[in-house]
């Protein structure tokens, strides 16, 4: 790789990491640092500290007032979010725990992050053969039993802008081709409150999820159970549906979110 490269890939890291540490120690003052008080704080020249500055406020991450700045708007969204995650995962993990000794199926929890459906918790079966969700992985959306009961409970302009950006995946053959068949799966979502996916993400796999809502009945994502298709058979998939549905229910009430109505 070219030096002038490496060099500017260092100078980018270095911007980063001093914008950062800027970020940090303005947390530390609730009424918030004059440049020249913040600057002597991070060990920056009141040039560098500015230049990095003007460019945190203008995503919001700062703000300027009378003088001072003062965290902004988005660093507080970026932390609420960690600590709505982290609160969920926590208040979650019960009710996972039951769903897995119902189904006797690993159980796993997934949280909307930025029109991303991201996997964050899970319960292992205690099964020898098992399937797993790498906590921090992406949901596909159309091709995921999460993906389909969250796209199922967005607002449509919502699901259908998602769908868009994301395509119909077609990860095996199971999987679906197109629009119209997809919508009218997530169609059947909407009155049944649970989804599936019958080896569409993976070649003998299967899973069941249900939402989660919160206080407004938003989705804010889904309850799972996955396990191989020798043992999730597809003649009972509506009765797991109806078990994951039901936990699903009681946790989000205990997230203090609202089932909406049928």
């Amino acid at each position: 790789m070219p030096d002038e490269i490496l060099e500017k890939r260092s100078g980018h890291t270095q911007s980063v990491s001093r914008a950062l540490r800027l970020l940090s120690r303005l947390a530390e003052e609730p009424n918030g640092m004059s440049l020249s008080e913040l600057a002597r704080a991070v060990e920056l020249a009141p040039s560098t500290a500015h230049r990095l500055l003007t460019t945190l406020q203008l995503e919001r991450f700062v703000r300027f007032e009378d003088s001072r700045w003062l965290v902004g708007v988005q660093a507080f969204n970026v932390g609420s979010s960690y600590l709505r995650a982290r609160d969920v995962c926590f208040m979650a993990r019960p009710y996972m725990r039951i769903l897995m000794q119902d189904t006797g199926e690993t159980t796993n929890l997934a949280l909307l992050e930025d029109q991303e459906l991201v996997y964050l918790a899970q319960v292992e079966s205690s099964q020898m053969m098992r399937a797993l969700a790498r906590p921090g992985a992406k949901a596909p959306w159309s091709c995921s039993a999460v993906g389909k009961a969250c796209l199922a409970f967005m607002t449509r302009p919502e699901a259908e802008k998602i769908i868009a950006h994301a395509g119909v995946q077609q990860m095996t053959g199971n999987s679906h081709v197109t629009e119209a068949t997809l919508w009218t799966d997530i169609n059947k979502v909407q009155q049944q409150y649970y989804a599936f996916d019958d080896e569409e993400h993976a070649v003998g796999l299967r899973c069941v999820a249900s939402p989660l809502f919160d206080s407004q009945s938003n989705v804010i994502g889904a309850l799972s159970i996955s396990g191989p298709t020798v043992r999730v058979a597809q003649s009972n998939m509506d009765n797991i549906g109806r078990s994951v549905a039901r936990v699903a229910r009681e946790l989000t009430q205990a997230l203090g979110g609202v089932w909406p109505a049928g």
